[in-house]
């Protein structure tokens, strides 16, 4: 995963500024109209970086403040109208689920190790609608809301125990096991203005399924939230 990061901050640092204010595209063979690109024209896009936080509203086993999801991606959007705009973002992202201190045993009966995570690197897809409230300029988003749905699947996923201490620094790594789900939906809804937004999205999963027939509860928090950055040049 640490792979994905670097060639994400390297191509987000090349391409990040590259974006033009209001360009006409002359070529009709290719295009067949001029097509303009800034953020109040036809069309738009630019990156985007976000990281969010699962809240604590479910009794399962995840921690939720040392849990999290980072995604970067790409987005585009459409103009329907002034105030309404239709897009669709690809993104690359990790969650990782880090176990609450007194769940560890239904993973590690013999509490060898202090720390057991799951984690999905996955690629997903998402389709939304934008209602442009105010303040946007060539320049500027201005102010918006997205309300919108997002499938992504696991390229990899897995669970990692770990053991730190004084004298040891262990890590077990099971990749792809039959209990962990790779397929995740769900909607969302965002709120920006330029480039700042807030993030927060609802998911609907099977997490952990079957890892034991104890009367286990494997949920965790469906609702996450979190900050994202719109990397486009002013």
């Amino acid at each position: 995963m640490k792979t994905i990061y670097i060639i994400g901050l390297v191509f987000c640092s090349f391409t990040m500024f590259a974006q033009r204010h209001s360009e006409t595209v002359k070529d009709k063979d290719i295009y067949g109209a001029d097509t303009q690109w800034s953020c109040v024209d036809k069309h738009f896009g630019y990156y985007f970086i976000n990281y969010l936080k699962p809240l604590p509203i479910s009794n399962g086993l995840e921690n939720e403040l040392l849990s999290g999801s980072f995604n970067f991606g790409y987005t585009y959007r459409y103009k329907i109208v002034d105030m309404v705009d239709v897009g669709a973002e690809i993104a690359l992202g990790n969650r990782r689920s880090v176990l609450k201190k007194d769940s560890l045993q239904n993973f590690d009966p013999g509490t060898f190790y202090n720390k057991i995570y799951t984690y999905h690197n996955d690629i997903s897809g998402s389709l939304y609608l934008r209602v442009n409230i105010a303040k946007s300029t060539y320049r500027n988003l201005g102010a918006f809301v997205d309300l919108g749905g997002f499938y992504s699947y696991s390229l990899g996923y897995g669970t990692q125990y770990v053991l730190k201490s004084s004298d040891l620094n262990q890590k077990a790594r099971f990749k792809n096991p039959e209990y962990l789900s790779p397929v995740n939906y769900g909607g969302f809804i965002r709120f920006g203005y330029n480039n700042l937004a807030l993030y927060a999205n609802y998911s609907v999963e099977n997490w952990i399924s079957n890892f034991s027939s104890q009367n286990v509860d494997y949920d965790r928090s469906p609702i996450k939230i979190g900050i994202q950055l719109n990397l486009y040049a002013k």
